[in-house]
Protein backbone atom coordinates (compact mmCIF):
# COMPACT_ATOMS: atom_id res chain seq x y z
CA UNK A 1 0.00 0.00 0.00
CA UNK A 2 1.55 3.45 -1.07
CA UNK A 3 0.57 6.55 1.35
CA UNK A 4 0.15 9.54 -0.77
CA UNK A 5 1.34 12.08 2.07
CA UNK A 6 3.86 14.93 2.39
CA UNK A 7 4.86 13.58 5.89
CA UNK A 8 7.88 11.61 6.14
CA UNK A 9 7.72 8.42 7.52
CA UNK A 10 7.37 8.24 11.21
CA UNK A 11 9.28 5.60 12.04
CA UNK A 12 12.68 4.02 11.53
CA UNK A 13 13.15 2.93 7.91
CA UNK A 14 11.35 0.04 6.75
CA UNK A 15 13.24 -3.33 6.29
CA UNK A 16 14.89 -4.10 2.86
CA UNK A 17 15.56 -7.61 1.45
CA UNK A 18 19.20 -6.19 0.52
CA UNK A 19 22.02 -5.44 3.63
CA UNK A 20 22.33 -2.00 4.15
CA UNK A 21 25.61 0.48 3.32
CA UNK A 22 25.08 2.43 6.70
CA UNK A 23 23.16 2.60 9.41
CA UNK A 24 20.36 5.24 9.39
CA UNK A 25 19.01 4.34 12.82
CA UNK A 26 19.08 7.58 15.41
CA UNK A 27 22.04 6.54 18.35
CA UNK A 28 20.07 6.77 21.04
CA UNK A 29 16.01 5.10 22.13
CA UNK A 30 15.05 8.78 22.99
CA UNK A 31 16.22 10.26 19.43
CA UNK A 32 12.67 9.30 17.17
CA UNK A 33 13.55 11.84 14.60
CA UNK A 34 13.19 9.72 10.79
CA UNK A 35 17.16 10.23 9.46
CA UNK A 36 15.60 10.76 5.98
CA UNK A 37 14.05 14.04 7.22
CA UNK A 38 17.00 14.94 8.50
CA UNK A 39 18.78 14.19 5.66
CA UNK A 40 16.28 16.16 3.16
CA UNK A 41 16.34 19.39 5.68
CA UNK A 42 20.02 19.16 6.05
CA UNK A 43 21.03 19.14 1.93
CA UNK A 44 18.89 21.50 1.65
CA UNK A 45 21.42 23.86 3.30
CA UNK A 46 24.07 25.06 1.23
CA UNK A 47 27.21 27.49 1.85
CA UNK A 48 27.35 30.94 0.03
CA UNK A 49 30.89 30.61 -0.74
CA UNK A 50 30.48 27.07 -2.06
CA UNK A 51 28.08 26.26 -4.77
CA UNK A 52 27.86 22.52 -3.62
CA UNK A 53 25.39 21.11 -0.71
CA UNK A 54 27.24 21.58 2.60
CA UNK A 55 25.67 19.02 5.04
CA UNK A 56 24.69 20.51 8.74
CA UNK A 57 22.98 19.75 11.78
CA UNK A 58 19.88 21.49 13.37
CA UNK A 59 21.32 19.91 16.62
CA UNK A 60 23.27 17.17 18.51
CA UNK A 61 21.43 14.04 18.92
CA UNK A 62 21.05 13.48 23.19
CA UNK A 63 23.42 10.12 22.87
CA UNK A 64 26.02 10.82 20.24
CA UNK A 65 29.16 10.80 20.60
CA UNK A 66 31.50 13.51 21.60
CA UNK A 67 34.15 13.77 18.97
CA UNK A 68 38.36 13.93 20.06
CA UNK A 69 40.01 16.84 20.65
CA UNK A 70 43.47 17.40 18.78
CA UNK A 71 44.72 16.54 22.03
CA UNK A 72 43.22 13.41 22.92
CA UNK A 73 43.77 12.32 18.73
CA UNK A 74 47.86 13.28 19.52
CA UNK A 75 47.24 10.92 22.65
CA UNK A 76 46.16 8.19 20.56
CA UNK A 77 48.19 8.21 17.89
CA UNK A 78 50.75 8.62 20.56
CA UNK A 79 49.85 5.32 22.35
CA UNK A 80 49.37 3.22 18.87
CA UNK A 81 52.94 3.77 17.86
CA UNK A 82 53.78 3.00 21.00
CA UNK A 83 52.38 -0.04 20.59
CA UNK A 84 53.58 -0.54 17.07
CA UNK A 85 56.91 -0.05 18.52
CA UNK A 86 56.79 -2.38 21.22
CA UNK A 87 55.23 -5.36 18.82
CA UNK A 88 58.49 -4.56 16.84
CA UNK A 89 60.45 -5.16 19.50
CA UNK A 90 59.02 -8.24 21.56
CA UNK A 91 59.17 -9.64 17.32
CA UNK A 92 63.42 -9.02 17.33
CA UNK A 93 63.55 -10.22 20.89
CA UNK A 94 62.08 -13.49 19.46
CA UNK A 95 63.94 -13.89 16.93
CA UNK A 96 67.40 -12.96 18.96
CA UNK A 97 65.89 -16.30 21.10
CA UNK A 98 65.48 -19.15 18.28
CA UNK A 99 68.24 -17.13 15.62
CA UNK A 100 72.11 -19.19 17.32
CA UNK A 101 74.65 -16.66 17.84
CA UNK A 102 71.76 -13.72 18.93
CA UNK A 103 71.16 -14.39 22.47
CA UNK A 104 72.52 -12.30 25.28
CA UNK A 105 74.22 -9.61 23.24
CA UNK A 106 73.94 -6.14 22.50
CA UNK A 107 72.11 -5.80 18.92
CA UNK A 108 70.77 -4.09 16.02
CA UNK A 109 68.40 -4.66 14.21
CA UNK A 110 70.41 -4.54 11.02
CA UNK A 111 72.40 -7.33 12.32
CA UNK A 112 69.30 -9.12 14.16
CA UNK A 113 67.37 -9.60 10.32
CA UNK A 114 71.07 -10.36 8.80
CA UNK A 115 72.13 -13.29 11.11
CA UNK A 116 68.27 -14.46 10.77
CA UNK A 117 68.05 -14.44 6.62
CA UNK A 118 71.79 -16.51 6.77
CA UNK A 119 70.18 -19.40 9.90
CA UNK A 120 67.15 -19.15 7.42
CA UNK A 121 69.20 -20.18 4.38
CA UNK A 122 71.37 -22.76 6.82
CA UNK A 123 68.31 -24.12 7.45
CA UNK A 124 66.67 -24.69 3.92
CA UNK A 125 70.25 -25.90 2.74
CA UNK A 126 70.05 -28.61 5.42
CA UNK A 127 66.63 -29.46 4.30
CA UNK A 128 67.42 -29.69 0.86
CA UNK A 129 70.26 -32.25 1.86
CA UNK A 130 67.89 -34.20 3.55
CA UNK A 131 65.52 -34.55 0.59
CA UNK A 132 68.64 -35.73 -1.95
CA UNK A 133 69.12 -37.83 0.70
CA UNK A 134 65.97 -39.40 1.40
CA UNK A 135 65.49 -39.58 -2.36
CA UNK A 136 68.98 -41.65 -2.84
CA UNK A 137 68.24 -44.18 -0.54
CA UNK A 138 64.92 -44.34 -2.50
CA UNK A 139 62.50 -42.43 -0.74
CA UNK A 140 59.89 -39.94 -2.00
CA UNK A 141 59.34 -36.72 -0.79
CA UNK A 142 55.99 -34.90 -0.56
CA UNK A 143 55.32 -31.99 -3.36
CA UNK A 144 54.56 -29.43 -0.81
CA UNK A 145 57.64 -30.38 1.15
CA UNK A 146 59.65 -30.24 -2.02
CA UNK A 147 57.95 -26.96 -3.19
CA UNK A 148 59.08 -24.85 0.35
CA UNK A 149 62.82 -25.61 -0.91
CA UNK A 150 62.16 -24.72 -4.70
CA UNK A 151 60.69 -21.74 -4.24
CA UNK A 152 63.32 -19.87 -2.30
Amino acid sequence: MILASSKPFPGPMPPSNSPPLLSMQPLGPASQTNTTESANQNSAVTDKSSASPKLTSAGPPEREKPRLTEQEKKNNHIASEQKRRAAIREGFDRLTELVPGLAGQGRSEGMVLRKTVDFIRVKLQERQELIEEIEKRGGTVDGRARNIVENT
